[in-house]
């Protein structure tokens, strides 16, 4: 019933890293038991894309919409510091090679506090040397011009 993004924002829950439910390779294992016809492709290709590191649905269809571009892997969910703060940074999603980092901005971002701490976090990634791109749920119901932002980066 699922379309294949959706199937892996519900992969990515149940094999997350900091409560997992169950791991990848038993939900590969149990591939073959469903049927062609019911579904069985697009659970195949929603499990060749699945990952413990992503933190919400969006998080999860964004990283779908990357891949499906054909857009180098990014990195998901990790941490660095800040070597003149100390601070440790996290990042949605980041490609080392190319110092560019896209953040989802869900509506949580919206909060006054959180709305200033990712401001200053931002701030501090640019000063880094980072290229920081602002993501919401429109680039992922239109992902064009994202898309095309970030292809521009990361073959520059």
């Amino acid at each position: 019933m699922l379309d294949v993004p959706d199937l892996v924002a519900v992969g990515d829950y149940l094999i997350h890293r900091r409560l997992p439910l169950t791991d990848a390779g038993l939900l590969r294992r149990l591939l073959p038991a469903v049927p062609y016809r019911h579904g069985g492709a697009k659970l195949a290709r929603a499990l060749a894309l699945i990952s413990d590191a992503a933190e919400s649905r969006p998080e999860s269809l964004l990283r779908v919409l990357l891949a499906e571009a054909g857009l180098p892997a990014a990195e998901i969910n990790h941490s660095m510091v800040d070597a003149t703060t100390g601070r440790e940074l996290r990042t949605d999603f980041r490609w080392s090679r190319h110092r560019v980092i896209v953040e989802y901005q869900g509506d949580y971002h919206r909060e006054p506090r959180q709305w200033r701490a990712d401001m200053r976090r931002r701030s501090q990634l640019e000063a880094m040397g980072w290229t920081v791109i602002e993501a919401n749920w429109d680039d992922i119901l239109d992902p064009g011009p994202l898309l095309g932002r970030l292809r521009r980066l990361l073959e520059s």
